[in-house]
């Protein structure tokens, strides 16, 4: 059952939600702001994933940054987590940072997968710290990101090519300078889709 037009239009933020419909061509033509429009609906992401990374040895500090491009708060979750060696991975250490500012739940890091609401136009900064030393044979960790279920995106007039991701997400591994390691950077559209939610 699709939702209200007045459930699915904030017409004073002018914005939107996504999955108010169905995803074939729809038209919002009841929506008394006018901002509705014919468009195919694209799908919405809900956890991405780095997969596997060989971390450098040099490699100090996993550093996750979320860009929230949008005019609407965005709820995102974190998690790191650390494959070295094992087939039960755990999570990584971590410290959250919005506008330079220490934005951890509690005192010390943070040792569960992490949610946050992104102000709207601000960057999230996740820095991820492993506890074990690089170690042979397998040294891996993953970064996975969870979207919102039904993200809110400004009005776009060009219609989406391809799903909607209002936050931006890079990740890299650096060193104690600082310094990006060969190999331990993943881009936004790099990041793989999950089949599922797994946090």
């Amino acid at each position: 059952m699709m939702n209200s037009s007045s459930d699915c239009c904030h017409c004073q933020q002018k914005i939107f939600r996504f999955k108010c419909e169905s995803a074939c061509q729809v038209c919002r033509s009841s929506c008394s702001c006018n901002l509705c429009s014919c468009f195919v609906q694209p799908p919405v992401p809900e956890t991405e994933t780095t997969g596997a990374i060989w971390r450098h040895p040099a490699t100090e500090t996993i550093v996750t940054t979320l860009l929230n491009k949008t005019n609407a708060p965005q709820t995102v979750t974190v998690s790191v987590l650390d494959w070295q060696n094992t087939c039960t991975p755990t999570e990584m250490p971590k410290d959250a940072y919005l506008c330079g500012n220490v934005v951890n739940p509690e005192d010390g890091p943070i040792l569960t997968p992490f949610t946050f609401t992104i102000p709207a136009n601000n960057l999230l900064t996740i820095k991820a710290s492993p506890e074990n030393l690089f170690t042979l044979p397998t040294p891996m960790y993953e970064v996975l990101v969870t979207y919102p279920i039904d993200p809110i995106a400004p009005v776009n007039p060009i219609l989406p090519t391809g799903p909607v991701r209002p936050v931006i997400t890079n990740t890299w591994g650096i060193n104690a300078a600082g310094i990006p390691q060969e190999g331990n950077t993943m881009l936004h559209r790099q990041f793989a889709l999950y089949p599922t939610n797994p946090i």
